[in-house]
């Protein structure tokens, strides 16, 4: 289910945590997307795009932590990782509403949804440790 690889970054042991928790979440936002294309005879109006972009921001912030220099800055500053994770938090909730919100027929992602949900929270309280060392920009 993991498609980041959790490589060893030298001096911060507690990273990998976190890039196996956005690991997660990626490879559960598959598993989401194979349920919604199970659903689009009854739910054609699921976009399918938005968990492919959702994994690619995942991906993204996941390869900034993990290449993040000694001084945990990039040469590029945009938002940094914090920033950028709340953003990310912030759309998964918004896809998650469209299949879990009351109201809503469900498509089968419930449970998956709750694993995102536990590794986006690992996620966090990991991210909380690191931020002094790790104010990536990217």
């Amino acid at each position: 289910m993991t498609e980041i690889q959790s490589p060893r970054i030298p001096g911060r042991p507690d990273a990998r945590l976190l890039l196996e928790d956005l690991a997660c979440v990626c490879g559960t936002l598959s598993e989401i997307m194979t349920a919604w294309r199970r659903a689009m005879p009854w739910r054609p109006e699921l976009p399918l795009s938005s968990l492919t972009t959702l994994q690619d921001i995942t991906r993204q912030l996941a390869a900034d932590i993990a290449t993040a220099g000694p001084a945990g800055q990039r040469p590029d500053p945009a938002l940094s990782v914090t920033e950028r994770f709340s953003v990310l938090k912030k759309a998964i909730a918004d896809a998650r509403a469209r299949t879990c919100a009351p109201g809503t027929s469900q498509v089968g992602d419930r449970g998956l949804w709750d694993l995102v949900s536990g590794a986006m929270q690992r996620a966090g309280t990991q991210l909380a440790c690191l931020t002094p060392d790790l104010s990536v920009t990217g």
